[in-house]
């Protein structure tokens, strides 16, 4: 199925003015108009008079990256070198995380690691949000992914704003993944008092989004959020708007996003849970009257990279859960499972990618071999 470019109407005279030739059509309107399906070969056809459909010649795992936007590798300088290098080889997607204050003591435990241990007081945790701007300006083809930005710490109003905004200034490079939260001690520090029923708040959340960004006048009468014919504005780039993943493992996630949004991120999986999860979302679909089967399946996963084949053996299992550890041929074979169980993207994360203790210059190394020595013989 073909992803029609579209801007919209409002932006088409301006959008003509900067066109591209048809050539650069992959590189540049696949992946602003065309994020809903991986990227890959492409052939780009006349659908309608004057409007142009690129045409996935085949599908294949898209690979991404997070930001090195917390703890001791936080900086501009590294922030810059990622960018860059990312764009240099061709990596899809970088991504950002959120929190907005870390407490030094919490009584949860983390649900996405099998210790449920979470370290606080971890260094510099830069807002994801100004990182996704700056990003935006400091790229020019690499997608912008939030894994994830939790929707109850802030106004579902502004937030539509900020991501349509970053979705223009990027012209159309955002993938929009959201999150209830986990952190009762956040949500607490916050002044927040909607931990317990933060699923039916971000449910609510997602409808205002799609109104706004959709009307001009918009009105909604909810039961958490009331507006009555207000503007608001930009609108996103994409139409109708940037694709809205739905992170976490649970069944509410699961279920969210097969009723309300466009594609699922689960956090670090082992290949046969994730083709378990991928089943269960299926059957979601189906009960919405949806055909999941092409619906991208992301995950939020350490690459660990090592010359020694004997090293994985070596891990616990909580080590092992979290990342894909080994040498470049294992790494391979295990991301070709991953690729087999459904998953359609994979987000190494900047403290679990690489070389252990290599610093910046590892994961810069890293993707240089992720971009070289893996991702061909994924794909």
């Amino acid at each position: 199925m073909g992803v029609r470019v579209e801007p919209h109407d409002r932006d088409r005279q301006a959008d003509r003015e900067h066109e591209p030739h048809e050539h650069e059509l992959p590189a540049r309107q696949a992946q602003r108009h065309g994020s809903m399906v991986a990227r890959g070969a492409w052939q780009v056809v006349h659908c309608a008079a004057s409007d142009l459909c690129i045409v996935p010649a085949m599908a294949r795992m898209k690979f991404g990256v997070v930001l090195p936007m917390i703890g001791s590798l936080a900086s501009t300088e590294a922030i810059d070198a990622v960018c860059d290098k990312a764009e240099e080889v061709g990596i899809d997607s970088i991504w950002v995380i959120d929190h907005i204050l870390l407490p030094y003591s919490i009584g949860a435990k983390y649900p996405y690691n099998l210790t449920g241990e979470w370290a606080a007081g971890q260094g510099p945790w830069w807002d994801a949000f100004s990182i996704m701007s700056y990003a935006a300006a400091r790229t020019s083809t690499v997608e912008l992914g939030s894994c994830v930005i939790i929707l109850p710490y802030r106004h579902p109003v502004h937030t539509a704003k900020i991501v349509a905004t970053i979705d223009q200034l990027s012209r159309g490079r955002v993938q929009f993944g959201i999150g209830v939260g986990w952190m009762k001690d956040e949500f607490d520090n916050l002044q927040l008092d909607s931990f317990h029923h933060r699923g039916a708040l971000v449910n609510e959340q997602i409808e205002v989004f799609k109104e706004v960004w959709a009307n001009d006048p918009a009105s909604f009468d909810g039961d958490y959020y009331r507006f009555n014919e207000v503007s608001v504005t930009p609108k996103p780039y994409q139409n109708p708007h940037p694709p809205l993943l739905v992170g976490g493992n649970t069944d509410a996630a699961l279920e969210r996003t097969a009723a309300l949004c466009d594609g699922w991120l689960g956090i670090s999986l082992r290949p046969q849970q994730l083709a378990e999860h991928r089943s269960r979302l299926l059957q979601r679909c189906e009960a919405h009257d949806r055909d999941g089967s092409d619906m991208p399946i992301a995950m939020l996963h350490g690459i660990n990279l090592t010359d020694d084949p004997d090293h994985r053996a070596t891990l616990a299992d909580h080590e092992r859960a979290q990342s894909v550890t080994g040498t470049v041929e294992q790494v391979v074979e295990e991301l070709r499972e991953f690729e087999e169980a459904g998953l359609t993207h994979i987000i190494a994360s900047a403290r679990r990618f690489g070389r252990p203790g290599g610093g910046l210059q590892a994961v810069l190394d890293g993707l240089d071999t992720l971009a070289h020595d893996i991702m061909p013989a994924v794909r």
